[in-house]
């Protein structure tokens, strides 16, 4: 799948590319060129699968060619193994009809551990590849 920028000059890049990019050349964002469409009966037999499976049936059409599908999955488990929940994300009921998801069972107890649990092993597993390395410096803006 190729990616493209929002501002629409930078060039189209896959999976691959636009892990080690980040940001476009144009300063916008990468999306995919398309999105995937899932029918029913697909979204359906989801319905008990553990997050982990969940994630890698809605993520691999977006990196489906770029990571064999035996290592990706791998990386799902080890990403969410690291969860203090059975349930990674669970969706308790405090009321009636008030339900709150609960987003603070990762390793720094963040919401940002759902996406940069995963980024950090997709940038490892591409580097390793590459025969590369490289240091990441985050910073929180105190919003967490």
């Amino acid at each position: 799948m190729k990616y493209v920028s929002t501002r629409g000059s930078a060039p189209a890049l896959d999976f691959e590319e636009v892990v080690l990019a980040g940001l476009a050349s144009d300063g916008g964002l990468y999306v995919p060129e398309r999105l995937p469409s899932f029918s029913k009966v697909e979204i359906e037999s989801w319905r008990e699968l553990r997050y982990d499976q969940l994630a890698e049936c809605l993520l691999e059409p977006f990196v489906a060619g770029a990571i064999p599908a035996d290592d990706f999955q791998r990386m799902l488990s080890e990403t969410y193994a690291e969860f203090r929940h059975p349930a990674i994300a669970p969706l308790v009921q405090i009321d009636k009809n008030d339900w709150v998801l609960e987003l603070f069972h990762g390793p720094t107890l963040a919401f940002k551990d759902f996406a940069l649990q995963l980024l950090g092993r997709l940038l490892d597993y591409i580097l390793d590849r590459r025969g590369e390395r490289v240091v990441i410096m985050g910073a929180t803006s105190g919003d967490t």
